[in-house]
């Protein structure tokens, strides 16, 4: 109907063939194409299989270019997942059929074309048919449908039809030319016999891109194999779409330059490099092998087992309620969990009452020299407060906090009310569960304006809060000396290294029987650093190690870590009271929870501020004079970078380093929400 109705428009406009109007709608390509060539487009007929992110976009590009004759396939629906990178993913075509949104999108813009559809997608039983009298393929199928690939990658090199594919990885396209004349699909890609699915998946990205550009930019934790989903980016889309019109243009005219399988190209604009070559025997090669063992154990491996399986909210049927619907306390309390705690000690315990959960203190979970009057453990009941709050977004639900409801009762922190309610999700919610401490080096680049000022606005709702940032270089160097101090007293204490080493979990067996503390290899000391964290285990012998003077080491490595970072804050609390000490739990929470939205690393950095309390509180003597003579040099150089901060009138809350990096590799272990109640 609506191409009709664009006939009529050019009808009235005194076009009424395809001849004329190709003369008008296609005459600044002459110049680049002869008058004959773009005569030969519109003759010649292209097949698509896809209108998704890049069938869509190549569908429009050629339909501008001059192609007049099409067959195109797709079975699937518009829905606003597409939206990122699909061309006819809109509001109005959500629930239509891709196929027929993307023909009307083609007809508006030359309605004479000549297309055949196959609103069944391509299937075995169609393959032939829709391979019939085509000039070229542009491979317009999801990177997950591997099977039906291949088969129209063989069946067409059967029918003597050139197949071209180019994918989006990150902001690049990487391009690949399949003709009867070069290497086969099967032989390039090494996917002879029967292959697991992952496999299959892996194989064809390391061909597509056999020196990849964007392994080192992209989120690899978010590219799942199992679950056929991985980032995209309709930046990346519209390059492929350039690169593969392009040579679909060189073969519909036989201009030179063609260069089939096994010839790879891949173009990264974002970070301006072409690279190209002869994969001679494609994947076949030791090269490709290798890169293949390496991808599969160690990248895939290791993002495997930090990756985070967020759990689904409960579904909720009711509008109102007088205690928490079954399964609503447990994933609440499973949220909370997720909160940081120092060395993972897990210090909260929890009590459901109606609409109600009573967030309590244990203050028997920690009782180490740097917990001084159980301040870091109320932090940490101060966070996992935050994450309850937050997860209830996700139901919908309200959530009401009061610190500190009850002074009769000491160890009783906060009481959290849900109620039904309206509320969106907000968007930190995902993050409770894939925030973590991250010890790797990062990168020196600095944190953008707008990022700093969205992590100061985060906390704007708690005036008592307040975020204080470091991201000059030389500001960086100064607090460095003042970490590499600080935690020189950390190997030099008896009673802080004994605590740091009884959390540590030196073997997988401990962390998954105890689900606390620790994992080992969650520190990235490295092999030599495991090494010397075993030896160093006995009191006797990192006290000989301090002697000569390997203790220095440690605290080398903290300074090293802020000097590899992108900034360095600390999150203050007006005020010194437990109260206090809960709601800068909350900020700080809230504030790491944003910069994991931002893609931000993070790792405390809790000695400076805890000594500080305990030199307040418990006075100087309450450390040697060895250590006094350090601390007051750091709290000399602390003062003076943090100059805004009053040190005797506002609480230390944390901090930290952060930064833009690598994600960790191992992850630290939760107890289960039931182990929290309180009996």
């Amino acid at each position: 109907m609506k191409r009709d109705e664009h006939l009529a428009t050019l009808q009235a406009l005194g076009i009424s063939s395809a001849a004329t109007y190709r003369e008008a709608a296609f005459s600044r390509n002459i110049g680049l194409f002869s008058p004959g060539e773009q005569e030969r487009l519109a003759k010649a007929r292209v097949a698509i299989p896809g209108m998704g992110g890049v069938g869509g976009v190549h569908l429009i590009n050629l339909v501008r270019t001059g192609i007049g004759r099409f067959n195109l396939a797709d079975f699937d629906q518009y829905e606003p997942v597409n939206v990122n990178r699909q061309y006819g993913a809109r509001v109005p075509s959500f629930g239509r059929p891709k196929l027929e949104v993307m023909i009307d999108e083609a007809h508006s813009i030359n309605p004479f074309l000549d297309i055949t559809p196959y609103p069944a997608g391509l299937t075995a039983d169609n393959m032939e048919t829709f391979l019939t009298d085509v000039d070229v393929v542009l491979d317009g199928l999801d990177f997950f449908q591997f099977e039906i690939r291949r088969a129209l990658f063989n069946m067409a090199r059967s029918m003597g039809v050139p197949v071209i594919t180019a994918g989006p990885l990150g902001f690049s396209s990487a391009l690949l030319v399949f003709t009867p004349q070069g290497m086969g699909f099967d032989d390039y890609f090494d996917v002879g016999g029967k292959l697991p699915e992952e496999q299959k998946y892996l194989r064809f990205a390391m061909g597509l891109a056999p020196r990849p550009t964007h392994i080192g930019y992209m989120d690899l934790s978010r590219v799942d194999l199992k679950g056929g989903k991985g980032p995209s980016l309709n930046i990346a889309c519209q390059l492929c779409s350039s690169l593969a019109a392009t040579e679909a243009v060189r073969i519909i005219h036989c201009k030179p330059g063609l260069k089939p399988a096994p010839h790879f190209l891949q173009f990264d604009p974002f970070r301006q490099v072409l690279r190209k070559g002869r994969l001679a025997r494609g994947n076949r090669s030791l090269s490709q092998r290798a890169k293949l063992w390496y991808v599969q154990n160690v990248l895939i491996k290791a993002t495997d087992q930090a990756r985070v399986r967020i759990p689904d909210p409960p579904a909720l049927s009711v509008a109102h309620f007088d205690s928490l619907p079954q399964g609503v306390g447990t994933y609440l309390l499973q949220a909370a969990i997720q909160a940081p705690s120092g060395d993972n000690v897990q210090p909260w315990q929890f009590r459901l009452a109606g609409n109600d959960i009573h967030v309590f203190l244990n203050p028997e979970a920690d009782v180490s020299f740097f917990n001084v009057r159980q301040t870091a453990s109320i932090i940490a009941c101060g966070a996992a407060m935050e994450n309850i709050r937050l997860a209830a977004t996700t139901m919908g639900m309200n959530a009401t906090t009061q610190i500190r409801p009850d002074a009769a009762q000491k160890n009783l922190m906060a009481t959290v009310r849900i109620h039904p309610g309206d509320r969106t999700a907000d968007p930190l919610a995902r993050h409770i569960w894939t925030r973590c401490t991250n010890r790797r080096p990062y990168s020196k680049r600095p944190l953008p304006d707008w990022v700093q000022a969205d992590l100061e606005t985060r906390i704007r709702s708690m005036p008592e809060a307040h975020l204080h940032l470091l991201t000059d270089r030389a500001q960086l160097r100064k607090l460095a000396k003042v970490i590499y101090l600080a935690d020189r007293i950390r190997t030099e204490h008896q009673g802080l290294h004994e605590h740091f080493t009884s959390m540590i979990r030196f073997n997988m067996k401990e962390a998954e029987q105890r689900r606390d503390g620790l994992p080992l290899k969650n520190l990235e000391a490295g092999l030599p650093g495991e090494a010397f964290l075993r030896l160093t285990k006995p009191w006797p012998a990192m006290r000989v190690a301090n002697g000569i003077g390997l203790g220095r080491l440690v605290a080398l490595h903290s300074a090293q870590g802020i000097l590899t970072s992108g900034a360095a804050g600390m999150v203050v609390i007006d005020g010194f009271e437990s109260r206090d000490f809960m709601l800068g739990g909350q900020a700080l929470q809230r504030i790491w929870l944003a910069m994991e939205h931002h893609g931000l690393q993070m790792q405390p950095m809790t000695a400076v501020t805890l000594f500080w309390l305990r030199w307040l509180w418990e006075g100087p003597s309450s450390f040697s004079e060895k250590h006094r003579k350090l601390l007051e040099r750091v709290w000399q150089d602390l003062k003076r970078l943090f100059a805004s901060v009053d040190f005797e009138k506002q609480g230390l809350v944390m901090l930290f380093r952060t930064g833009y990096g690598p994600g960790i590799r191992h992850r630290t272990l939760r107890r289960g929400a039931g182990d929290s109640l309180m009996k």
